[in-house]
């Protein structure tokens, strides 16, 4: 065990004892620091990987949504080319439909008798 300090010491040692806690407590900053910067670091790594990734991802879908647009429309002018007839006939029922059914929403009832002589 150490001996406890004299009187005369008990300054000295008060002034050893702070400056070994100011050490520690630098040293444990520094390091808290070194960690914050490490975590800071990997953080930011990751969050590069996670963009770069979703970045990959969306490319590939708008790749693939592009591809089967091109295929679609490709495939409908052949279509349209091979069966002209029904092609036309589906479009003017398609016309014919919808004219009706815009003509019915505007349609307003026609007045009754007594509504055409109400003063």
């Amino acid at each position: 065990m150490n001996n406890p300090p004299s009187f005369d010491q008990l300054p000295q040692a008060a002034k050893d004892l702070a400056d070994h806690a100011t050490q520690a407590a630098k040293d444990a900053a520094q390091h808290g620091i070194a960690a914050t910067k490490d975590a800071a670091q990997h953080a930011t790594q990751a969050a590069k990987d996670l963009y770069k990734s979703a970045a990959t991802r969306a490319e590939d879908i708008y790749h693939t949504a592009s591809v089967r647009a091109e295929d679609t429309l490709v495939q409908s002018k052949q279509y349209v080319r091979d069966n002209p007839l029904p092609t036309v006939l589906g479009a003017f029922a398609l016309g014919l439909t919808l004219g009706c059914l815009l003509g019915l929403s505007h349609h307003q009832p026609e007045p009754t008798l007594r509504d055409r002589f109400r003063w």
